[in-house]
């Protein structure tokens, strides 16, 4: 549909990703480190919170609000771009560049210094310019353009503000951004019907080997 967001054959308008926004900005490590996290607050980003289109939070940290509010230049609004600043590029893995969109509530989490927000201005399409940075193509870009060691290395927030986006008319942008919309809500009520299976798998189970569960007709019930 748009070709390859790099080298760019279909000659697409492009432009920086800094003209398209208002924020790029990496975190910071509050002072005391790990120390200061707490057991429940504000969000705290750290880079294995961030992959490829998704945010995990099974590892995720809290910050108290005093904390977050010293650190109000980075507190996280809906529909940033959070993107990873460091990792290694010899694995499939790899956390360098990994990019996800912030979903949740306005000033609900922050990010620390291994993560970069990205605010788009408005007008811009979020789900476009983030499958633009998720691409292989743009993947192997970021490799090249890190700098760093023979196998770490990290993103500058001047190559950052550099990264060329195509920009090919907003109406097909809009259609991609829809479709992308639909294929996450499917995607979403398929893992919640996968995680009730499993669910109803372990409660059987568990009746199982209690000798609680009854079959009739070839039916557990």
């Amino acid at each position: 549909m748009f070709g390859n967001p790099v080298t760019n054959p279909m000659g697409w308008e492009v432009q920086k990703l800094k003209s398209l926004s208002t924020k790029i900005l990496s975190g910071n490590t509050p002072k005391g480190g790990s120390q200061v996290y707490v057991d429940k607050g504000i969000i705290f980003f750290r880079s294995q919170n961030i992959w490829k289109n998704r945010i995990e939070l099974d590892d995720v940290a809290y910050i108290d609000e005093q904390t977050h509010w010293k650190m109000s230049q980075t507190s996280v609004k809906n529909r940033d771009i959070l993107i990873t600043k460091t990792g290694r590029i010899n694995t499939e893995n790899s956390s360098l560049g990994r990019a996800a969109l912030f979903l949740g509530e306005d000033d609900s989490a922050n990010i620390n210094g291994h993560v970069y927000l990205v605010r788009l201005k408005k007008g811009f399409i979020h789900e476009f310019v983030l499958y633009i940075l998720i691409t292989d193509e743009y993947r192997d870009y970021i490799r090249e353009v890190c700098v760093g060691g023979i196998d770490k290395r990290q993103i500058n927030k001047e190559h950052l503000e550099e990264f060329p986006i195509i920009m090919p008319p907003i109406d097909l942008q809009q259609r991609f951004a829809d479709y992308v919309r639909q294929i996450d809500k499917l995607k979403s009520k398929m893992q919640q019907e996968l995680k009730d299976l499993e669910s109803n798998f372990q409660a059987l189970l568990q009746k199982a080997f209690k000798g609680e569960l009854k079959v009739k007709d070839g039916v557990a019930v």
